[in-house]
């Protein structure tokens, strides 16, 4: 990295100097395969089972490595930087990881953590249906209907990263005969090998091709050992791990364009003097203001993650909300700086620039998205009532 780390434990350093490796020697040489074939990065994967990183949020007493949330947000951006679909779907399967910690039964964790830790199993979020949208309130469709022994669960769900790659699928939905989310929000784990689970290949994106966000339909019994957490329960909880994911993503994301961009600056001749780029005044400007809209998105990362750990709800909302708009927003702009500095040659896809942006482009509208992050905050600075996410 160009720029420094916040201060870290010595811990917290080892964790994501281990995460830069995997990401540097590894991830960044595959990443425009995956997006060529729009491929999930299994073997990106195996690096990560073979590292103990599977478990980078599975609490100790469960065998994992209990990554703080300061550790973990430098330690996603930087795999993200080598490739960016491997860090977005890896966000989902520990974001996950951390939703179990807070609601499932002790049972439920000695089962599904070990699953993690000692069999690499990976873990799909699912909880965008078709039609709906966080930018306002969002109405899960999803029933969960009482049967004996367990739920009968059915719906379709969009945008599920790791599509057929994932070993469970973590489902939120909402029991039937109940009108609220918070009277009747519940979820559940489904194997994706249940009878009833359906996944439908529609996945064929502008960027994050790699993350194989397939169509999951779904019509299982699940058994009352499954069901993670009491009717509404989930709503009580902290849920900024996916945002400030998201944050560290598009982050990592700039900052591989950063990169690009300083260094064909610096060795790129201006012809037909022999000068390179980075003399040009202009060329300077836009390297500086860059690397400031980054360096800022790293601080904001940092402390909404140092927030998140201390455990204030409120202001973890509001540094989560500004992190991820920022970062998002900054990511983009930095690939489109770097594209803009190489030229026409910056669209061609033996550079790796168009690629970036492509995936950039993803990180404002990915919920909550940056209009929503920013409503957030701004009620949240003005001392009203807020929420990130609002269900009907």
């Amino acid at each position: 990295m160009i720029f420094p780390l916040p201060p870290l434990t010595d811990a917290q350093r080892a964790l994501v100097e281990r995460a830069e490796a995997l990401a540097r020697e590894r991830f960044a040489a595959r990443a425009a395969r995956y997006d060529a074939e729009s491929s999930f990065p299994v073997e990106n994967y195996a690096d990560l089972r073979e590292a103990g990183f599977l478990g980078l949020t599975v609490p100790r007493a469960w065998g994992g490595l209990e990554a703080d949330p300061v550790a973990y947000a430098h330690a996603l951006c930087a795999i993200a930087r080598g490739c960016a679909a491997t860090g977005l779907t890896f966000n989902m399967h520990c974001t996950v990881v951390g939703l179990l910690d807070a609601l499932a039964g002790e049972e439920q964790k000695a089962r599904f953590f070990g699953a993690v830790v000692r069999e690499g199993r990976l873990i799909a979020s699912i909880t965008s249906e078709p039609e709906q949208s966080f930018r306002d309130k969002f109405v899960l469709n999803t029933v969960f209907r009482r049967v004996p022994g367990g739920w009968h669960v059915a719906g379709v769900k969009q945008f599920c990263s790791l599509g057929d790659a994932a070993d469970y699928y973590f489902v939120t939905g909402i029991v039937e005969g109940t009108t609220t989310a918070k009277e009747g929000a519940i979820s559940a784990m489904v194997p994706r090998t249940a009878q009833g689970v359906k996944v439908e290949a529609v996945w064929n994106a502008t960027g994050m091709r790699g993350t194989v966000s397939h169509t999951i339909r779904y019509d299982v019994v699940v058994p009352d050992a499954d069901i993670v957490g009491r009717p509404g329960e989930i709503l009580g909880i902290d849920l900024s791990g996916y945002a400030l994911g998201y944050a560290a993503v598009y982050l990592g994301i700039g900052e591989a364009a950063f990169e690009f961009m300083v260094e064909y600056a610096k060795t790129r001749p201006q012809k037909p003097s022999t000068t390179p780029l980075s003399h040009h005044p202009l060329v300077q400007r836009q390297v500086a203001e860059t690397g400031t809209a980054l360096r800022a998105g790293r601080l904001l990362l940092h402390e909404a993650a140092r927030l998140k750990q201390l455990g204030d709800r409120e202001a973890t909302m509001l540094a989560v909300n500004q992190a991820k708009a920022f970062c998002a927003e900054a990511g983009l702009r930095a690939t489109e700086q770097a594209l803009r500095l190489a030229g026409g040659r910056g669209i061609l896809k033996d550079l790796p620039l168009e690629r970036w942006h492509r995936d950039a482009l993803a990180g404002p509208v990915m919920p909550p998205s940056n209009d929503r992050c920013l409503e957030t905050a701004g009620k949240l600075i003005c001392g009203l009532r807020a929420a990130t996410l609002e269900f009907q």
